[in-house]
């Protein structure tokens, strides 16, 4: 948790720093189909004690988010500290006329990680020492939500994934889900814009959406600011399924941090 505070600390520090390249503005590299299927749609954001994201006729009637719980526990003599971080919120989304969502949020985060100094013994000597490597960091991020629309019984779980190692990269995961148990929906992350380039500062500048390999919508959302926010719904859904799609997108604006690993 610490590790992310000072990372997402250092990207604003720098993007402050290059204010000239950081605005101009870019869009992300779309999947074809979708681009061709669906207009993209300009996000409006609103504060409260979470962002209200409106775009087209979708709106955020309410936004509310629980206080952050951290914990966190290391034994005196060892260099391994572990935290945990819990936060709940919800959100009510307005659609097409009176349809509403209704998303129930949980956010889970767990990490071990080295701490730079710790206290050692050595013969009858006391020291202060530093560790050899306190780069060492892991962290689980759990994003799940539960989404309800007024236009069907069904209920849809989303739930995201990030597992980050430094130890071991090649395990590092990142897993989207979106079902309400028979329809399954894919979430990828995309980290190249529309011209092959990444960013230079951090890796997701958005997500797209995904049934049966058809990509049927998608939202950029980059860590910078800077940058423009939109949502693509392919034009040939249903009122309810766009609908729910809009409300997934709202849960990951709303904690995009949480899931860039």
């Amino acid at each position: 948790m610490k590790q992310q505070i000072f990372s997402l600390a250092i990207l604003v520090f720098t993007l402050n720093i290059f204010p000239k390249e950081a605005s101009s503005q870019k869009v992300m590299k779309l999947n074809d189909s979708l681009k061709t299927s669906s207009d993209p749609l300009s996000v409006k954001i609103r504060g409260g004690s979470i962002m209200k994201f409106d775009f087209g006729h979708y709106k955020t009637l309410s936004a509310k988010g629980g206080l952050i719980k951290t914990t966190s526990k290391s034994k005196l003599f060892s260099a391994v500290e572990n935290s945990e971080s819990k936060q709940k919120a919800s959100i009510v989304m307005l659609g097409n006329e009176s349809d509403t969502a209704t998303i129930n949020i949980s956010v889970n985060e767990k990490s071990e990680a080295v701490r730079e100094h710790v206290i050692s013994f050595s013969k009858d000597r006391v020291a202060w020492e530093r560790e050899e490597d306190p780069s060492k960091f892991n962290q689980t991020s759990n994003l799940v939500a539960i989404i309800t629309t007024s236009r069907d019984t069904a209920t849809w779980n989303f739930a995201y994934i990030t597992m980050v190692s430094t130890e071991n990269p090649k395990e590092n995961k990142q897993i989207g889900i979106v079902t309400d148990g028979n329809k399954k929906i894919e979430i990828r992350t995309v980290n190249v814009w529309d011209n092959g380039k990444s960013p230079t500062f951090y890796s997701i500048v958005g997500f797209e959406f995904y049934v049966d390999g058809v990509a049927v919508a998608a939202l950029q959302n980059p860590i910078d600011t800077f940058q423009k926010k939109f949502v693509w719904l392919k034009k040939d859904l249903d009122e309810n399924m766009k609908l729910m799609l809009a409300a997934a997108a709202a849960v990951l604006f709303s904690f995009t941090n949480q899931v860039s690993g």
